[in-house]
């Protein structure tokens, strides 16, 4: 249903507002994976008679729907354990913490994303970082083991948020395991193309494993943790004692919705065309003069080394935004904290959720390369021109991604 026809000579400042957001759209194009679109049939659950329901109550002969979407996390991951009681990564990272480690203790954390989400005294630890190999731009295992075995992690943290290349996830519980450590991995970055079987899982070998259900997975803003069984417990137990109540029926609901989506045929052929694209436009932005760090990928994101650019990486974010190119600058940490690779990251997969074809991805890399190289007037018109005509010619969300069945019922509704 259009939402302009529903506020239309109603709620005319709200109808600006609309018609504004879908202008952006229609004139920009996105590789921020956090503003993929979310599943049309997820999004349409969101207003369904759940949404009056703050609080999942099992009512007499009723189902739970907590307990439906845990069992699916479970069967789609091949975990022991899941828990949907956070609504952001941020407060699923901080149960995690304080599930496994206490004040003090060493971690083991890939690029130390996961720091940031330490923001109370009890969360006070020994953060060592290990990057990639500044040479070979790709993860030394063997260097990774001696580091374990000299500084005792508690807890190993491999969070890829700017790692575009496959983690060995078995060598990683092997590291952790011989020291003693609990090995957590975050994929909010891959969980998609994981549950589409593209990339290699990190069960049964993690311990514990987390990712927000926004953006990658095209659900809604919600966290789960997934953890052996032994962990349960102790998970429980912090939910209880940060009172944490657990996540709106709703939002349940859509999550249910979209994890049913994920074992139809047509999400692994949206993941087989995320990671093609992603090599297609690795190669468009190489042949306009860019340097594609860690050789390529294996994933959904590409990335560039801003060293190739004419300027800096927050000055490149800032023109490509202005020529309607959205996109997030990053650092890459090496094993030398000395050396780091400042870094624009690329993901296809909001561009391939819209449809964009892969000579598309091809063209606008290219142009975004040469631009990158020399942002004139000239190619700032080029480039403008460019996104504002591929953009216009594609919808919100590609109906050949949605299952036929759920396309079916949802224009019989009348909701696409």
């Amino acid at each position: 249903m259009d939402p302009l026809s529903l506020v239309k000579g109603f709620d005319e400042e709200l109808r600006d507002y609309i018609c504004n957001e879908m202008e952006r759209v229609r004139t920009t194009l996105s590789f921020i994976p956090d503003e993929n679109r979310t599943s049309v049939l997820a999004a349409a659950m969101k207003g369904s008679v759940t949404f009056n329901n703050w609080l999942d109550r099992s009512h007499a002969g009723g189902a739970n729907i907590n307990a439906i979407t845990c069992k699916r996390l479970c069967d789609l991951f091949h975990a022991e354990y899941a828990n949907v009681s956070c609504l952001t990564i941020e407060t699923a990272s901080r149960v995690v913490f304080k599930s496994v480690t206490k004040r003090g203790d060493v971690v083991m954390s890939l690029d130390l994303r996961k720091r940031e989400h330490c923001n109370s005294e009890d969360l006070a630890f020994r953060f060592v970082n290990f990057g990639v190999d500044p040479k070979t731009q790709r993860l030394d295992y063997d260097s990774i083991a001696r580091l374990a075995s000299e500084c005792h992690p508690q807890l190993i943290i491999v969070s890829p948020i700017n790692y575009p290349l496959s983690i060995d996830y078995r060598r990683f519980a092997e590291i952790a395991h011989a020291v003693g450590a609990v090995l957590w991995c975050d994929i909010s970055q891959t969980c998609g193309l994981i549950a589409g079987h593209a990339i290699p899982s990190p069960f049964p070998f993690a311990d514990i494993v987390t990712f927000s259900t926004l953006g990658a997975l095209q659900g809604p803003q919600t966290s789960v943790i997934l953890t052996k069984s032994e962990y349960a417990r102790s998970v429980e137990r912090i939910m209880a004692n940060s009172r944490h109540i657990g996540l709106p029926s709703s939002k349940l609901v859509e999550l249910s919705a979209r994890l049913r989506e994920l074992q139809d045929e047509t999400y692994g052929a949206y993941v087989n065309d995320v990671m093609n694209n992603a090599r297609v436009l690795a190669e468009g932005l190489r042949r306009g003069g860019m340097t594609i760090l860690c050789g390529g990928t294996e994933t959904h994101l590409v990335m560039i080394d801003t060293r190739s650019c004419a300027i800096s990486s927050r000055g490149a974010q800032e023109i490509l935004a202005d020529a309607g190119v959205r996109t997030r600058i990053c650092n890459m940490l090496t094993q030398d904290p000395g050396q780091r690779a400042d870094a624009i990251r690329f993901s296809t997969l909001p561009l391939t959720t819209r449809g964009l074809q892969p000579n598309q991805f091809a063209e606008i890399g290219e142009a975004i390369g040469k631009f990158l190289m020399l942002p004139d007037e000239s190619e700032t018109k080029l480039l403008k021109d460019k996104v504002r005509e591929m953009a216009a010619s594609l919808p919100e969300f590609n109906p050949r991604y949605v299952s036929p069945v759920a396309l079916g019922n949802l224009r019989a509704a009348g909701l696409v």
